[in-house]
């Protein structure tokens, strides 16, 4: 029988009584079959109450809680039918704390887990279908996600530096984190969808804090975005999209690509010579179009694109010229500095910590390259800092 029951469980019997009208059983254990009263019903869930049991069940088991001091992190679910909190573990515990689940019209809370006594918030899925337990690692948290039904894990488990904010959909988060060796430190601003084996980042950048702060319905995440020093901080806003070259991402599979640009390629396959790439890649020629594929990954690495038809996600195409490549660009995002020097004109930090890149019909050995607004495109590239030899 668990602490809450031995404080609380004239409270919790007379609730179910109340309720249900059945035999209560404390103590009861994940797994054992539910109570049934004289009729034999099962003992009801949030579904089958009206909103005045509901009311009064939330009332009797904020009573419960309430009149125990040792409870904590007390964290009602957003549809107020579930309660997640946290007390502390016994002897045999050695240390650790344990969380625990109640729902309306249960006679006790379930059992989720033991967790560390750094505990540093639980937050619920906007749909109260899953919750977060942040737990304190370093000078950040590492995230379990639950399945509130189930109280299974994803084996996944994000690492932040705050706790991660939802979508309002449910089905993702999105959160701030950083990586630190060497003497570097990069930050990064990541997204986790529900049931992936990976996040993906969205925005990447050396000596940078990235902070979330909210998700809103049209499908902005409002960050904070600060440099080391803590001098410069911008409040910004940005969607979670994939730009693309003619309706192929980043990452996206060999499947992806063909239902994008079809079965008409030539393949070359992966030589001895990475070159930049971090991995052997497959190379597909299209007409105008090469896209590198890993051979280890299976996903998209590069979009090299010199074809007229060639159109990217905001609409710009192979032969535009650069005024409107820079009304649709500018607005949007920045032209990095490399960290060979100079500011790399006419090449776009965008979204998916990637890169677009537009070659135009200036001098070849000119640089840094004096774009004016009549030039126009000849080529367009969609690919990662890195594979361009530079960090940014």
């Amino acid at each position: 029988m668990n602490k809450l029951t031995k404080t609380a469980g004239i409270v919790a019997l007379g609730l179910s009584l109340i309720l249900t009208g059945c035999s209560a059983f404390p103590g009861q254990s994940k797994g054992d079959p539910q109570p049934v009263d004289q009729a034999g019903s099962k003992e009801p869930d949030s579904a089958d109450l009206t909103d005045e049991q509901k009311s009064k069940a939330r009332e009797k088991i904020e009573s419960a809680l309430n009149a125990n001091k040792e409870i904590f992190q007390i964290t009602w679910s957003p549809d107020q039918e579930q309660v997640l909190y946290i007390q502390p573990g016994g002897a045999s515990k050695k240390g650790l704390d344990e969380a625990y689940l109640w729902q309306i019209g249960k006679e006790e809370a379930r059992f989720v887990r033991d967790v560390q006594p750094t505990v540093r918030s639980l937050s619920w899925s906007p749909d109260s279908k899953h919750f977060i337990i942040s737990e304190k690692l370093a000078e950040g948290a590492i995230n379990s996600i639950v399945n509130a039904e189930t109280l299974q894990e994803s084996p996944f488990k994000p690492k932040s530096m705050d706790t991660p904010v939802w979508k309002p959909d449910s089905t993702a988060i999105a959160y701030g984190n950083e990586f630190h060796e060497y003497g570097e430190t990069w930050g990064f601003l990541e997204i986790y969808t529900l049931g992936d084996q990976d996040s993906d980042y969205l925005w990447k950048a050396k000596d940078t804090y990235y902070r979330v702060e909210s998700w809103d319905q049209e499908g902005n995440i409002n960050y904070t975005e600060e440099d080391i020093p803590g001098q410069k901080t911008q409040k910004k806003s940005t969607q979670n999209i994939r730009p693309s070259i003619s309706g192929v991402h980043l990452g996206d599979t060999r499947e992806q690509v063909m239902a994008a640009l079809g079965k008409n390629y030539q393949e070359t396959a992966p030589s001895g010579e990475t070159g930049h790439f971090p991995e052997p890649v497959y190379r597909w020629d299209y007409e105008g179009i090469k896209v590198f594929i890993g051979a280890d990954s299976g996903k998209v690495l590069e979009i090299n694109a010199t074809s007229p038809q060639a159109v990217t996600d905001l609409g710009v195409k192979v032969g535009d010229k650069a005024e409107k490549v820079f009304a649709a660009y500018r607005s949007k995002y920045v032209e990095p500095e490399s960290i060979h020097g100079g500011t790399l004109y006419g090449i776009f930090k965008v979204e998916g910590a990637a890169a677009l890149a537009f070659n135009f019909d200036t001098a070849p050995a000119q640089y840094p390259r004096q774009i004016k607004p009549d030039h126009k495109v000849t080529g367009m590239v969609l690919t990662y800092p890195e594979i361009m030899d530079d960090s940014f």
